[in-house]
């Protein structure tokens, strides 16, 4: 009986990402040029919303990962449970698009195979460990620096999914010395005051190109005083424009963001906007996480690639010094016997 050649090999499941790989590049580069294309042919300008990226490229992203998965698992962990594993997260996936646990299909479809992907890519560090425990620091880090930068794309992608799908925005009009609640999220505001001035070289019939007003406000988060802030309306009369500055914290778990939309300053009321994003540290951490091993990738290539150049002339050498010796011997004996022969 013959042996089934094996399919689930590495070079194969590299092979299906960089297909599916240039299938996405195809999708995006196709978006971004039919605008073009339209203009040049028709004359009519077309804007595509990232709804069109969006619904067009997620099946290759959710392919990608899953090879991602593969990859990791490859080489690795016994080849009769890399199906299975691989398998049970794209049916979880559809399952969870069916009856949709988190109330929204994106998070349903992509928050299994990332974790599982995730999971796979760890396991993967943590083998290349055990495995090298003994060899140098060097190494070590050489070969897990490229799986650090799968686990940062790997955050980058639950970064946007999660913060993009559970991100809550609302606007309200404020009274100063008035406490409202924004709906949907658990932040309070409370304005202070305003303050405005002018600045800048005198325009036309105002004393100044520029007016600022200064908005001092409070947050509470669930009743309690959380922080201070300040948000600035600006109007400038010379380019006749107005434009804001805005507040932004960064919490170690979502981001609130606040600008003002419209101010009324003589009846000391404020349309302000806020927005909440959970998990956005995910995608900063990705980032950070990339360029991390990128960097590392980069630095420990170039001291293998000069340890290599040096085991190489050092080889060179080595073979150059026996050749000397073994010339030197041919030439003694040859001089001995020529000796011996005249004799």
């Amino acid at each position: 009986m013959k042996n089934k050649k094996n399919i689930l090999t590495n070079r194969n499941t590299m092979l299906m990402t960089v297909a599916v790989f240039l299938l996405l590049a195809t999708i995006i580069t196709m978006g971004m040029l039919t605008p073009l294309i339209a203009k040049l042919t028709t004359g009519v300008e077309l804007s595509l919303e990232p709804s069109y990226f969006n619904n067009r490229s997620a099946i290759p992203v959710a392919a990608l990962v899953l090879l991602l998965s593969t990859c990791m698992l490859t080489g690795y962990a016994e080849r009769k449970y890399i199906v299975p594993i691989v398998g049970i997260s794209a049916f979880v996936s559809i399952l969870f698009a069916v009856f949709s646990p988190f109330g929204n299909t994106p998070m349903d479809i992509s928050l299994p195979i990332l974790i599982v992907a995730l999971m796979a890519t760890f396991y993967r560090i943590i083998v290349i460990y055990k495995n090298n425990r003994n060899n140098s620091c060097f190494t070590n880090i050489r070969k897990i620096s490229a799986h650090l930068i799968h686990i940062g794309i790997l955050l980058i992608l639950l970064g946007i999914v999660l913060s993009s799908n559970m991100k809550v925005e609302s606007s309200q009009i404020l009274n100063t010395g008035e406490v409202v609640n924004f709906e949907g999220q658990h932040y309070q505001l409370k304005v202070n005051g305003i303050d405005s001035y002018y600045s800048g070289e005198p325009f036309r019939n105002y004393p100044a190109s520029i007016y600022t007003s200064e908005i001092d406000f409070d947050i509470y988060k669930n009743g309690n005083y959380f922080k201070s802030g300040q948000v600035k309306y600006i109007t400038d009369f010379k380019w006749g424009q107005t434009y804001t500055t805005t507040y932004i914290n960064r919490g170690l778990t979502e981001e609130l963001f606040i600008a003002p939309r419209a101010i009324d300053e003589e009846n000391g009321k404020i349309d302000l906007y806020m927005r909440t994003v959970p998990f956005i540290n995910c995608l900063w951490c990705g980032i950070y996480l990339m360029a991390i091993g990128i960097i590392a990738l980069l630095f420990t290539d170039r001291r293998y690639e000069s340890k290599k150049i040096i085991l190489n002339n050092d080889s060179k050498i080595d073979v150059e010094e026996k050749y000397d010796h073994i010339l030197s011997q041919e030439i003694e004996k040859r001089r001995y016997k020529r000796g011996k022969d005249k004799r």
